[in-house]
């Protein structure tokens, strides 16, 4: 399975070997939720929480502390640390890294955790959580729910892969139901 830290070595491999550790973890969070948007699934298994500067990855995090930057040699020290190796990624998720790249990547660290703020996915989890927390978990699953259904803003450009799924109003659904049943284990698999 694909984890934060072969995402996160894509982007490194993209900003020439280092990058700064904010920038990174919002690069991962844009790069998880496209790539929800585009299949309803999550790209890697890693905990998201919100956090002062936008949504983090906690495993990310814990190995970055109190580093501003992140470079090869530190996912490299990640991968040997969990006895594993990168991942070679689909193309299709290689397209989506690239459209956040080329989206969000001239974006300085501290532009970008300010444009995460606007994300209601993050804001709602960082506004519930107690006065005292430094963090709030954001859930996997409503972060895919999000992305779903968020589509790309102007000023982001996406250059995105064609989507994985289609998205069907469930109204439409209703007036195929009605019209006939012939079609209907096609309309009942939508459902569920």
């Amino acid at each position: 399975m694909v984890s934060v830290f072969d995402i996160a070595s894509e982007f490194v491999d993209r900003a020439e070997g280092q990058i700064e550790s904010v920038k990174l973890q919002k690069l991962c969070f844009y790069a998880f939720g496209w790539y929800a948007h585009l299949t309803g699934e999550r790209l890697f298994g890693e905990q998201f929480y919100a956090m002062k500067f936008g949504p983090v990855v906690g495993q990310l995090l814990s190995a970055h502390a109190k580093r501003k930057v992140v470079d090869r040699s530190l996912l490299d020290d990640q991968f040997e640390a969990w006895d594993t190796q990168r991942e070679e990624l689909p193309g299709y998720v290689q397209r989506v890294i690239d459209a956040v790249w080329d989206a969000y990547g001239k974006k300085g660290a501290f532009a970008l955790a300010e444009y995460s703020h606007s994300e209601a996915v993050w804001k709602d989890s960082w506004e519930s959580k107690p006065k005292d927390a430094k963090r709030a978990v954001m859930e996997l699953d409503d972060v895919v729910t999000y992305f779903l259904e968020r589509e790309p803003r102007g000023e982001e450009d996406l250059d995105l892969p064609p989507a994985m799924l289609t998205r069907v109003d469930w109204a439409v659904l209703e007036e195929a139901e009605a019209e006939s049943s012939i079609h209907m284990p096609f309309i009942e698999a939508f459902r569920e």
